[in-house]
């Protein structure tokens, strides 16, 4: 996702509404069965050919991407370049779409002036029903059950029964995107390939994805607080973790190196149950899948938690979620938390603070643990359903403009508006002006968007954004059910997640033993992680 200075509330999204909302955890997409006939569904998913990726060579990064996910980075905003002729959403009526927000709602059009560019640059009028993400799921099944949809809807990753609803409202986008297809939208074509992946359902692609970095959650801290107590940044083991904990807790100056808030205790489990070289969530052996909650290593991590509580490095209030862990870790209250990729920026320039990254050890020494990925794409975009071909290459005309990467001119619009009334450059960095702030808020970005990049920004930060990507990206580990779907899944995950963060908090209190975690993983098994695991092993068996 793009950070720059400008505050870039638009993160949110995936740090704030994704990220914390589920403990930091990726969420779990990809090729859905659909149907009552699962088996042959899950051959016509294989069968699928996925659009070629056609990367965006328009502008040359100052630090490079990789082919396994490192993320280009650039210190100043590029030349940027025209990417498309003419209108992209001419030769049809206006375009409506419904979509989540998490900023204050913009300026309507009528008193908006870069909505008002926007459509004028779109050569359509383009009308959005912004919803507030906490009642999205609430709004969205209204207007499914009404039945009169907009042409474009968000779709997001934990609606249930995916495949069914996409095959009764929304249409095939197969013919318009699969293979060589896509290259009549050049900027769908530069979304990396596994994003898409999420997509398929029903033996067609069936929507348009918004692309996330690989690299995941990371373990941020502060690198300012770090060096001026002369600590040890990167830690060779857990032992060595905990001593920088403790080296960054004063209690007497009320600061303490770990805090979770509202996102809870399971992020910093997940950082450990990487050290312990854990599953990335789920597992797979001969077929066979497990949880991670059912590994020896959830409890060894669980047990190191509450040793971290007794020891004081944790605040105070981490159990009331009383404060937001950004706030704690912007003002100093913590030093070490567990984020989304795109929050080193966004921490950065809220806060005017120095912002590190720390690796996973492994557990015991050796090297850098295994990173956990990320999900792949945010959310789903679909076209409301329609036999009218030329309608449908209007809407991708239009997404094609929104997926417009850096560097282009498109892009620069869309993000930043427009130069000298919505945005000033400062060092080469678009800066957003007082009326951006306001006027450019609008969502586009969670209708599709370009592959995520670095920077532009500070040249000492995105090195070391760049760095850090390139030590943890190769050794990758994503779950074993990503690019599989389970229904169970997306209706009871954090229902059933729940029971085990709730078990988590009582033994870091000391008011359970770590024992009763296995009680804790009986109760998930019983209310549907044994039917997702049992969802996840039929589609790995079709699949292979």
């Amino acid at each position: 996702m793009t950070i720059g200075p400008m505050s870039r509330r638009r993160f949110l999204a995936s740090a704030t509404g994704a990220a914390l909302a589920t403990a930091s955890f990726p969420l779990l997409t990809g090729c859905g069965n659909g149907g009552a006939d699962s088996s042959a569904q899950g051959a016509a998913n294989r069968a699928v050919t996925l659009p070629d990726h056609v990367p965006f060579t328009g502008v040359t990064p100052d630090l490079p991407a990789s082919q396994d996910g490192v993320l280009a980075g650039y210190f100043a905003y590029p030349t940027p370049v025209r990417g498309i002729e003419g209108d992209p959403g001419s030769g049809g009526e206006g375009i409506t779409a419904l979509v989540n927000i998490f900023d204050p709602v913009p300026p309507a059009a009528g008193d908006n002036p870069f909505w008002q560019a926007l459509n004028e640059r779109l050569g359509t009028e383009l009308s959005l029903n912004m919803v507030p993400d906490s009642s999205y799921m609430q709004r969205l099944s209204a207007v499914l059950a009404g039945g009169d949809l907009p042409d474009l809807v968000e779709i997001r990753l934990d609606q249930p029964q995916r495949a069914q609803l996409l095959k009764a409202q929304f249409t095939d986008l197969t013919e318009h995107l699969s293979g060589d297809a896509v290259r009549a939208y050049p900027f769908l074509a530069n979304i990396p390939t596994e994003s898409w992946r999420t997509c398929v359902y029903n033996g067609g692609i069936y929507a348009l994805p918004t692309p996330r970095p690989s690299v995941g959650n990371i373990m941020l801290c502060r690198a300012d607080l770090v060096e001026e107590r002369g600590l040890n940044p990167e830690p060779a083991d857990f032992a060595e973790f905990a001593e920088l904990c403790a080296g960054l807790t004063d209690e007497r100056a009320g600061h303490w190196a770990l805090g979770f808030g509202s996102a809870g205790p399971l992020s910093t489990w997940a950082f450990l149950m990487q050290m312990l070289g854990a599953p990335n969530e789920w597992g797979e052996q001969g077929g066979e899948f497990t949880s991670w909650f059912e590994t020896e290593e959830a409890k060894q991590a669980a047990d190191d938690l509450a040793r971290l509580v007794r020891e004081g490095v944790f605040h105070p209030d981490s159990f009331a979620a009383t404060s937001d862990p950004r706030i704690w870790f912007g003002i100093g209250k913590t030093a070490l938390n567990r984020d989304g990729a795109a929050a080193w920026d966004l921490l950065t320039h809220t806060y005017d603070i120095s912002v590190g990254a720390v690796v996973a050890p492994a557990y015991e020494g050796g090297g850098d643990a295994a990173h956990f990925a990320g999900g792949a794409t945010f959310a789903l975009t679909a076209l409301k359903k329609t036999d009218d071909a030329r309608r449908v290459e209007q809407l991708l005309s239009l997404a094609n403009w929104l997926a417009a990467p850096f560097g282009t001119e498109e892009h620069l619009f869309r993000t930043y508006g427009v130069e000298g009334e919505h945005f000033t450059f400062e060092n080469g960095v678009p800066t957003l002006t007082g009326a951006g702030e306001t006027q450019t808020r609008l969502p586009l970005e969670y209708l599709t968007d370009g592959p995520p990049f670095l920077g532009p920004g500070d040249e000492t930060r995105v090195r070391a954004q760049h760095a850090y990507q390139e030590r943890v990206v190769p050794g990758l580990v994503r779950s074993a059910g990503s690019g599989l779907y389970s229904d169970t899944d997306t209706t009871k995950k954090g229902v059933i997640q729940r029971l085990m963060q709730d078990t988590l908090n009582q033994i870091m209190q000391g008011n359970k033993p770590v024992s009763d975690w296995d009680d804790a993983v009986r109760d998930w098994r019983n209310q549907g992680g044994d039917a997702i695991r049992s969802e996840y092993e039929a589609e790995f068996a079709r699949a292979n």
